[in-house]
């Protein structure tokens, strides 16, 4: 009976810790994505600065 409870055991937890580890991979994906895109509107924003100072 203690060799089925420590299987189960074993088995959920890494079913879980799998699980977490995979969620926690998507949101750093996602995290990353924001970051990428915020920092290439800022350089279009400086490059179109740039253009609106050089034709003035």
């Amino acid at each position: 009976m203690f060799g089925l409870g420590f299987i189960k055991g074993t088995a959920l937890g890494l079913t879980g810790g799998l699980l977490i580890g995979l969620a926690i991979k998507e949101a750093c994906k996602q995290i990353n994505k924001r970051k990428d895109k915020n920092i290439n509107q800022n350089s279009e924003d400086d490059n179109n600065s740039e253009e609106d100072l050089s034709n003035n």
